[in-house]
């Protein structure tokens, strides 16, 4: 009787367990993937908006399509190119204040 309830016991905890692992992978692989995806965001933008930092620029009918999807990357690449030459600037702006 004893011996059932302590493997009830066990089992219940390695389940709890199992559960444990399996939210944590996936908050893990969430987390790897939207990394990538914001690595893979930020390399398009340079390749369509690469004139800005000395890049080679892709045909102008292509950027002047894909510019309606690159608003937030052009807000970002303009704002860096002003506080380029300031670092107290470019520290303070990633605090949004304004």
């Amino acid at each position: 009787m004893k011996i059932n309830k302590l493997l009830q016991k066990i089992k219940n905890f390695t389940k709890q367990l199992w559960r444990l692992y399996n939210e944590t992978a996936r908050e893990k692989a969430i987390d790897s993937i939207e990394t990538e995806l914001g690595e893979m965001e930020n390399i398009f933008g340079l390749l369509v908006l690469g004139s800005l930092v000395g890049l080679p620029a892709p045909p102008t009918a292509i950027t002047l399509e894909l510019l309606p999807e690159m608003e937030e990357h052009l807000k970002i690449m303009l704002n860096k190119t002003g506080t380029a030459h300031d670092p107290l600037s470019d520290l303070l702006s990633v605090f949004d204040a304004g």
